[in-house]
């Protein structure tokens, strides 16, 4: 059985979200949509799909349960079913309940004569027999014997590499979960995210991939991608989603959904700033509900990186103390993820503990494999400390900056406070660099790796000092 929904959308409708509710009868096992409209490839428009339980907007003490699936303007049809191997990545497998469903477009770029669009939906009765079965990622892993030899500097904690920003099949990437584990196996990476666009459909599967992961941690994430920028959902709970449908100054919005995230555990970053990209930008003047910042992003531009870096530091001056971080945004071929590689000072191989490294500030970004740095604060008094730590006023005296790495030889190690660069030195084999941090009052001190033509190839989060 099939049935046909028709309408415009007007100029005035682009960046809304529209809804076009249909009926679903008890006995159907499967519903196929298929999108059609005019002008494509000039006009935009989004699609997903909301169930019988509804689509009301998220606050920040209320969820929707209706969410069954988003694949923006990636996809022009899909299939839900109970039924396993059936449900199209992006969209979510179960029950299908009768009652009023919601195909939900998003017109995201429309032209002055409009868009004529078209819905054709196909219901499907087949017997189920093979169900459809979430599988969650272990979120947390066994450290192994080279991940143990990473131990610093004898205590309880070990440095980890991993990639906080990713995409497969199950949003607009053209890998399988199987070619990016592979991946990052091959660069040696002890994590990655996940972090599919606006929908848990990827988290619910990566448990599939287990075996071939090995001892590789796979956490949780959405790419929470709204019309005025992008922001990551590291750590997630199961089957939680993340409100994308609002615009600055909404009620609610941006700052609810932060609020979503952080109540389950989670951690808050806006991605690539200033990327190039239509509306991938950071539009919402806010500042204040994230706890980092991808200050390096791989298919972002350099220039455009260094603006972002520019506005962490700025915020870091500001008396913010928020961590940066990088993520390659690996989509397809030729793109790798590790690229850049975000090192952690963890307790353990888990979401929870890499999450609470980051929102400490225990973090430093590499540009690839093999890449380390060491940069730490010491006192007369005999105590160190690393980036994210604040140096106490008792110490603020007789103080050393420690400087080691590794694969950066004949870079420039760059030195920083909220005053500036202060201090420029040239990196070479096997000799650490140590010196006399500088007296008088400064917020912070921190560390940047460059190579000749001052392209980025290492950054430290800062090590702080208490006014």
């Amino acid at each position: 059985m099939s049935l046909t929904r028709t309408a415009d959308i007007n100029p005035d409708q682009v960046m809304t979200f529209v809804y076009a509710p249909f009926e679903v009868e008890p006995g159907v096992t499967s519903i196929y949509v298929l999108q059609e409209y005019s002008l494509k490839g000039n006009n935009s428009l989004d699609l997903g799909i909301f169930d019988e339980r509804g689509y009301k907007v998220m606050g920040s003490d209320n969820g929707t349960d209706g969410f069954r699936g988003w694949s923006g303007g990636f996809r022009n049809n899909f299939t839900i079913s109970p039924a396993g191997g059936v449900t199209t990545p992006s969209y979510i497998g179960g029950p299908i309940s009768p009652g009023t469903w919601n195909v939900v477009l998003g017109p995201y770029v429309v032209l002055p004569q409009g868009i004529d669009w078209k819905l054709t939906l196909t219901f499907g009765y087949n017997a189920v027999e093979d169900y459809y079965q979430y599988a969650y990622a272990d979120i947390f892993r066994q450290l192994d014997s080279g991940q143990m030899g990473r131990r610093y500097e004898d205590d309880e904690y070990f440095w980890l590499r991993g990639d906080f920003h990713m995409h497969t099949i199950y949003s607009d990437g053209r890998y399988t979960p199987e070619q990016q584990i592979g991946n990052a196996l091959n660069r040696t990476l002890d994590f990655i995210f996940f972090s599919e666009h606006n929908t848990y459909s990827g988290n619910a599967a990566m448990g599939a991939f287990q075996d071939i992961a090995g001892n590789l941690l796979i956490g949780r994430a959405i790419e929470v991608t709204t019309r005025h920028g992008h922001w990551q959902a590291l750590g997630t709970e199961r089957e939680q989603i993340i409100e994308w449908r609002y615009d600055p100054g909404s009620q609610p919005g941006y700052p609810d959904a932060a609020y979503q995230v952080h109540r389950s555990g989670g951690l808050v970053s806006v991605n690539h700033p200033y990327a190039s990209c239509s509306r991938c930008d950071w539009g919402f003047d806010d500042w204040d509900h994230n706890d980092a910042i991808e200050v390096w992003n791989g298919a972002t531009e350099a220039n455009l990186n260094q603006k972002a870096i520019d506005k962490w530091h700025s915020l870091l001056v500001s008396g913010q103390r928020v961590t940066a971080i990088g993520g390659s945004d690996s989509h397809h071929p030729p793109s790798l993820n590790g690229l850049p590689t975000t090192v952690v000072k963890s307790r353990a191989l888990s979401q929870s503990e890499i999450l609470s490294a980051v929102k400490k500030g225990h973090t430093y970004i590499v540009e690839g494999p093999g890449m380390e740095i060491g940069f730490t604060v010491s006192t007369n008094r005999g105590h160190t400390y690393d980036m994210g730590d604040k140096i106490s006023q008792s110490d603020a005296r007789g103080t050393f900056v420690h400087f080691a790495s590794q694969r950066f030889d004949g870079s420039r190690a760059c030195f920083m406070t909220d005053r500036g660069y202060f201090r420029n030195e040239t990196i070479r084999s096997r000799k650490d660099i140590r010196f006399p941090l500088p007296r008088g009052g400064m917020k912070f001190v921190r560390v940047e790796v460059r190579n000749s033509t001052d392209g980025l190839l290492g950054l430290s989060n800062p090590v702080y000092v208490a006014s």
